[in-house]
């Protein structure tokens, strides 16, 4: 066994228990939890964003990141949403009084815009996915991983194919080593992952069209979220976003995929009227 797949193996080791304990928990845990990794996923932007000369503001960003799914589970979504909206904008307004042009105040604004609603907004998904569709903490639980385990599958199932099949990359300019072929891969590995974790794990989550369709959608969304990360790094010359997490890069290297999958299945199970 290799040094690199000992490191992987103990981070999955300390990680996945860590993770089922907190979304059994739920409520304030779930949400400090979700906090915690967008204020590091945050960090790990705003540090990309600085190689690159742009100034987001990192501390009002990782607080602001890691505020969200706390204020998602204390005020809801709408006022959570318009109270970050506003105290940005108003740190940002502030900022084009106090910065000279040269600085760049406005790009650096919309710089950490970006970064704090892209992890800390979509991370708070997660709160609402847990807390509000299924009573009880098992039931909110399952329904949590149903999502990170179809992610998990389709991304499994598109480097798979991609290696035993892959010819025609996907995106040549953004992820060179990515596959038609793989995604093609995803795109059954998910829905087949849905379906058995709908019969086995989750009934509640309805029938085997919905389970489906579920896989299909959360497979499209994590193939946008992986390669969105892989455009990110490529624009910044990286193949990590950072070394935090020894043999898997950073936090963003593990959530590209789990960023999208969140809201997704939030809107899925809201238009499905659950």
């Amino acid at each position: 066994m290799t040094g690199d797949l000992k490191r992987r193996l103990l981070v999955a080791a300390v990680g996945i228990p860590a993770s089922v304990i907190v979304v059994y928990a739920g409520g304030l845990v779930l949400a400090c939890g979700l906090g915690f990794l967008a204020a590091v996923g945050y960090w790990e932007y705003a540090m990309m964003m600085r190689e690159l000369g742009h100034r987001p503001f990192t501390a009002l960003g990782v607080l602001a990141a890691a505020a969200l799914p706390l204020a998602v589970l204390a005020l809801g979504f709408g006022f959570a949403w318009t109270v970050a909206i506003v105290v940005l904008a108003g740190a940002s307004a502030v900022s084009t009084f106090r910065l000279p042009p040269s600085d760049r105040p406005i790009s650096n604004a919309a710089v950490t815009f970006y970064g704090v609603f892209y992890l800390g907004g979509l991370l708070s998904f997660g709160v609402p996915l847990r807390e509000w569709f299924l009573p009880g903490r098992v039931e909110g639980t399952l329904l949590f991983f149903y999502p990170v385990v179809v992610t998990w599958v389709s991304d499994t199932g598109a480097y798979t194919g991609g290696k035993l099949l892959g010819r025609r990359p996907m995106s040549p300019t953004i992820s060179p080593n990515k596959t038609v072929e793989g995604g093609l891969a995803a795109l059954l590995a998910g829905p087949l992952a849905a379906l058995l974790y709908g019969w086995w794990v989750l009934p509640a989550a309805g029938g085997a069209l919905p389970a489906l369709l579920f896989g299909l959608f959360i497979a499209i969304l994590a193939i946008i979220g992986d390669l969105v990360e892989s455009a990110l790094k490529r624009e910044c010359d990286k193949k990590d976003s950072s070394a935090l997490l020894p043999g898997h890069g950073g936090f963003l290297d593990r959530l590209d995929s789990l960023l999208w999958a969140l809201p997704g299945a939030y809107l899925f199970l809201t238009v499905m009227g659950r």
